[in-house]
Formats: C-alpha cells, structure tokens, sequence
C-alpha cells in the first residue's frame, strides 16, 4: 500500500556524509594518539546512542567529555558538510514523491538549527512539511521527536513510512509503530541492515520504484 507520509531520514538516507564522518572520527582519533579506525569497521559498528559506539572506538570520557569530543565533531562538520553530495537520484526521487502529492517531512539526530541550514544548502527545504531535528548534538535517539510528530500530524499508522540508513531508524519506525525502509551505502553495512527486517533497497531510485512504481 502506498504511503501518504515519508518520514525521511537524513545523514546517510538524503546527505552521502559517511566518508566525511569517518574522516573527522579519524581526525579525532589521531589527535589524542588512538587508534583509526577502517571503514569496513565503521560501517559495522556504528550505531546509536553515539556515546556508546564512541565508547566502542575507545574514549573514556575521563580527560574529555563526551559533549566536548561531540562539539569539536560538530564544528569540524559544519565547516565541511557544503563538500558531501547527495545521495545520488535523491532529489528526482523528492520530487517524484512531492508530484504524487504525498507529505514528506525530515527527521534528523541533527540539531534543529543545523538541520535547516543543511537542508537549506542544498535545496531540498522545499520538499519537506516540516523539518525536524534535535535540541542537542549529542545524539541520543529520535524517537520521542518522531512520536510527538506523528500525534501532532494525526495520520493513520499504516499511511506512515520510515526511510533510513541504519537499524535505529527501524528502532524509531517500530516505537512509533509505522513502516520502515532502508537504503544501502549510508552509515551501517548492508549485511547489518539486512538483519533488521525491513525491506532494504540499493538506492533511492530503487525504492521509489518499488513503493511508487
């Protein structure tokens, strides 16, 4: 059945920011003297709340806080996100949704205000009802942001799709209690996402094509 609202995801699902991420982690890494960490590895560990997985690469939090490691992050982020593509077939696939007349709305771990220039820059705002991100940068879980969203909206359940790129956006899709997809080569590997249950899809194009098609 097709849906009448897509809640899209953002870093890994519409921005194709993994490389950038794992390059800042890295940068932090070396910095204070631990070790890298390879892609293969990122793609497989990486998961949510952010704290835990930073634990996984090693932080103690005992001469550094997570919040301090989480702002260089951020600083580092936005002085580069301008040099991420999108996705490739993203923004077709926006507007071949929009044309359907069916409401989209952006759900980010991202905080608000950095979500909005995000979007902003690379000119996706217009696609998306509302844009909704986080009141912090720590990122701990968007599932109460997208619980009060789909009570304030009002829709039926079973209208609703998720669209992400990792297994906590099927985490955030089962707690609200709506459907979920995800699309390949974000942030998680696909055999990782392949374990989650939902339908998984290569690209964007492709999951247009089986919701839409």
């Amino acid at each position: 059945m097709q849906p009448k609202l897509l809640i899209w995801d953002w870093n890994g699902t519409i921005i194709d920011d993994a490389d950038l991420c794992l390059a800042l982690e890295n940068e932090l890494l070396r910095e204070r003297g631990m070790t890298e960490i390879t892609k293969a590895w990122y793609l497989s560990h990486f998961s949510f709340p952010i704290r835990a997985y930073y634990e996984m690469m090693g932080y103690t939090f005992e001469t550094e806080s997570f919040e301090t490691i989480s702002e260089i992050f951020m600083e580092r982020y936005r002085a580069r996100f301008v040099y991420c593509p999108l996705r490739k077939g993203v923004t077709d696939v926006l507007n071949a949704i929009e044309k359907r007349g069916v409401k989209q709305t952006l759900l980010s771990l991202t905080q608000q205000d950095d979500l909005v220039e995000q979007a902003t820059r690379f000119g996706v705002t217009p696609y998306f009802s509302e844009i909704l991100g986080q009141d912090d940068i720590l990122g701990h879980s968007k599932v109460q942001r997208a619980k009060d969203y789909i009570v304030k909206c009002g829709i039926d359940l079973s209208d609703a799709l998720f669209v992400g790129d990792t297994d906590h956006d099927v985490e955030v899709a089962n707690a609200v209690g709506c459907r979920c997809a995800l699309l390949e080569d974000g942030h998680q590997d696909r055999s990782v996402l392949l374990g989650c249950g939902v339908p998984v899809f290569a690209s964007a194009e492709a999951f247009y094509q089986a919701v839409f098609g």
